[in-house]
């Protein structure tokens, strides 16, 4: 008996490792159990991500599809759905059927760290903690700048929420896509009063950043600096003989250009002028 039950364990020990030698590969099994989110917290969710029928929401981990089904039917948008569990990527299309958006939505089955999301204006989650940390990488890569986040539950570590809601117990985090910002700039500005060479230095931190400009000389720091998505202000104050000068920036980061306007009070530049910055270094 004792000879039979060692023969049994041998084998179980030389298919594990044999195997996976011979080109097996195990499917990878769901990372979380599903647990649906409330209608009432979906459309909360929704409505705080601003989704429009201009969206393409992708639900990674989608579950029974009301995320996306929500959004194709009750706001005009198009969306998609990931899910590794098959079962419930059929759910999630016999739903679609159901609710009469099979023509705004779709369904595959995948792993969401490996799914092309590129084309996202809107992205979904109810995971974990440690897997929105995990899948934080490639949210930062593949999406564009001002695409919207919303996770229900659970947060992204460091990177803070440019919102939270809370319906009844559930609590929801928002995030934007922040452009990349950082790096040294050189602008001017051309007026009846000459032209002015200008060079802005920002820090960044996710959507947070910090900075100073230097105006012929002054290196003033910059104050209520704020990036949403693509779009960046930032104000700064100084004197000049005796005069208060104050400047309000305001424009898109498009890789190495903002593109904008500076509205100045005060001084011999007053008044608001074009605002092209160029990056000269990372």
């Amino acid at each position: 008996m004792k000879l039979r039950q060692r023969a049994w364990s041998l084998l179980i020990v030389l298919l594990f490792v044999i195997l996976p030698t011979a080109g097996y590969t195990q499917k990878r099994l769901p990372d979380i159990h599903f647990e649906a989110t409330p209608d009432e917290v979906v459309d909360a969710m929704l409505q705080m991500a601003g989704v429009t029928q201009e969206d393409i929401v992708y639900d990674l981990g989608c579950g029974d599809g009301r995320f996306v089904i929500t959004a194709a039917k009750n706001f005009g948008a198009r969306g998609v759905g990931v899910d590794i569990d098959p079962v419930r990527i059929k759910e999630s299309n016999e739903n679609a059927n159901k609710a009469g958006v099979t023509n705004r939505v779709k369904f595959f089955e995948g792993d969401l760290f490996k799914t092309d999301i590129r084309e996202a204006t809107v992205v979904t989650l109810y995971l974990l903690n440690e897997l929105n940390v995990l899948l934080r990488p490639k949210l930062f890569h593949e999406l564009k700048p001002g695409t919207r986040i919303i996770s229900n539950t659970f947060d992204m570590g460091e990177w803070e929420p440019d919102d939270i809601g809370q319906v009844r117990n559930k609590t929801f985090y928002y995030w934007v896509i922040p452009a990349r910002a950082a790096g040294k700039w050189r602008w001017s500005i051309t007026s009846p009063a000459g032209t002015w060479q200008n060079e802005l230095f920002l820090d960044q931190e996710f959507q947070e950043v910090n900075g100073k400009v230097s105006l012929q000389g002054w290196e003033l720091r910059i104050r209520d600096p704020n990036l949403r998505g693509d779009q960046l202000s930032f104000r700064v104050r100084y004197n000049v003989e005796g005069e208060n000068v104050a400047m309000r920036f305001k424009g898109r980061v498009n890789g190495g250009t903002i593109m904008g306007s500076v509205e100045i009070q005060g001084g011999p530049w007053t008044g608001t002028h074009d605002w092209v910055g160029k990056r000269i270094k990372d």
